[in-house]
C-alpha cells in the first residue's frame, strides 16, 4: 500500500544523488516521473505512508540546499570573472575613439 510513496523517496533520494554531482540535464527526466507517481496517488496519504513521506521531504531539504549551495557558487565565480574582466580594461590599449563622421560632413 506504501510502494508508490517508498518510489517518491527514492525518487527524491535519486534527485539528490543528480544535483550533488551537477547532472541537472536528467532532472526534466526524474521531475516528469515524479509527477506522474504523485497524480497516480491518492489525494490523502494513508498513515502507513508518514515514515516514507517524511524521508522524502527530507531529502528534498538537502536538494534544496545543495542547489543553494550551487547557486552560490556560481554567483561567486561570476563576480570574479566580472572582476577580471574590469581588471583587463586596465591592460587594453587606449586608442582615440573612432569617428564617427569624416570630414566630407
Amino acid at each position: 500500500m506504501t510502494a508508490g510513496y517508498d518510489a517518491l523517496a527514492e525518487l527524491a533520494e535519486r534527485e539528490l544523488e543528480l544535483v550533488a554531482a551537477q547532472a541537472v540535464d536528467e532532472l526534466p527526466a526524474l521531475h516528469a516521473r515524479r509527477a506522474a507517481l504523485v497524480a497516480a496517488l491518492p489525494a490523502t496519504p494513508p498513515p502507513d505512508a508518514r515514515p516514507a513521506l517524511e524521508r522524502a521531504a527530507q531529502l528534498q531539504q538537502l536538494v534544496t540546499a545543495v542547489l543553494e549551495d550551487h547557486v552560490r557558487e556560481a554567483g561567486g565565480e561570476l563576480r570574479r570573472i566580472a572582476r577580471g574582466r574590469t581588471a583587463m580594461h586596465g591592460y587594453a590599449a587606449h586608442s582615440e575613439p573612432p569617428k564617427l563622421v569624416d570630414r566630407a560632413g
